[in-house]
């Protein structure tokens, strides 16, 4: 079969990236990567989610030179929209959500693709590294390695798996660093909820998504760098933000309840949720990058404390998986203790900015 034919058949693989206000280097370095890939049936999907910049005209340039390029333009609706865009728009057998400021490995969806077609599995997942400024850190996963192991899992064992996603060291509870076949999210409707925009929204996802899901593996391999930003929605303060992540999280308790998995997946919730206000607080309210006064910080965090979800998770028992400052920043939360926590999150500040 010659190069013409081959590029007419039908994409194995759609990678779809969302696009909104991307330093230009990272979009470059991202796009780059996808047209890297060392299978050749792709097409990749760059939807620019309404971005003010110059993201949609780098994006169509690179569409201009490379026909498995395809352009979204969009009015701006949020990351869950952008990857709704992507995924109806998409052609393939395969979805893989690339966000717009990582980077991927060239052989990643050959790799992964190989793994899931042999196996005939409607998810593949696989490590990832995570990029500072000086420095790279490969996450852990408690996942048994398929390519060490054999293992795959299938039909029960993906409800372990979807437990896996409220831990919150397990680290699966992404939508990126998966390769999903597409007509699992297609006939059972398995879009992003738009109305959550941006927050716990990929962990809402999963979970939606592993609910229908009967087999998956795991490679052990960290094809997927995930870009640290300090300056990021989810590393700063924004009360609009805090908000969006806690109506994710009311999402999250309604689908437990309804799940028939609620057994294996409530006692984990608001451990999971431990997390959140932990980080809200230090990276959050007490980030010294806040500008508000001190007395705006405490009576801010002291309301977010009072919501019904929070107050209830701030008296679970289960603190597994909590490392020794996490639990010291959250004695500092259930007692008060918020001139403590200021001190935290400046000293946090200073640790990140020598990572």
């Amino acid at each position: 079969m010659d190069r013409t034919e081959k590029e007419k058949k039908a994409p194995q693989v759609s990678i779809i990236v969302p696009v909104y206000k991307v330093p230009e280097g990272f979009l470059r370095k991202c796009v780059e990567s996808c047209g890297a890939q060392t299978l050749e049936e792709i097409e990749i999907l760059l939807v620019d989610d309404g971005s003010p910049d110059d993201c949609g005209s780098i994006c169509d340039e690179y569409a201009a030179q490379d026909e498995r390029i395809r352009v979204i333009h969009k009015e701006n609706g949020g990351l869950c929209s952008a990857r709704n865009a992507g995924c109806l728009a998409a052609r393939g057998e395969w979805i893989m959500f690339v966000d717009g400021d990582d980077w991927i490995d060239p052989d990643m969806c050959e790799r992964m693709l190989e793994a899931g077609s042999r196996e005939n599995v409607d998810l593949v997942m696989c490590g990832i590294t995570k990029e500072y400024e000086h420095s790279s850190q490969v996450y852990r996963f408690y996942l048994r390695d398929y390519e060490e192991s054999g293992k795959v899992y299938r039909g029960r064992e993906c409800r372990w798996l979807q437990q896996q996603l409220l831990v919150y060291n397990g680290n699966i509870a992404v939508a990126y660093s998966k390769l999903i076949r597409r007509r699992l999210i297609m006939e059972n409707n398995i879009l992003h909820d738009e109305e959550l925009r941006q927050g716990a929204e990929g962990l809402e996802f999963n979970l939606r998504l592993f609910e229908k899901l009967r087999s998956a593996l795991f490679l052990n391999r960290p094809f997927y760098h995930y870009i640290y930003n300090d300056t990021s929605i989810s590393a700063s303060h924004s009360e609009e933000n805090h908000a969006f992540v806690i109506r994710c999280f009311e999402r999250i308790r309604d689908l437990i309840e309804e799940s028939d998995n609620r057994d294996r997946l409530l006692p984990w919730f608001d451990n999971r949720l431990l997390y959140v206000i932990i980080t809200t607080a230090i990276s959050g309210y007490f980030n010294p990058d806040n500008p508000a006064s001190y007395r705006e910080k405490k009576r801010g965090y002291e309301t977010y404390l009072q919501q019904p979800i929070v107050s209830r998770a701030l008296q679970t028992d289960n603190l597994r998986g909590l490392s020794r400052q996490r639990k010291t920043v959250l004695f500092l939360i259930r007692h008060r203790q918020f001139r403590a926590l200021d001190l935290m999150g400046r000293a946090r500040k200073w640790q990140k900015e020598h990572l």
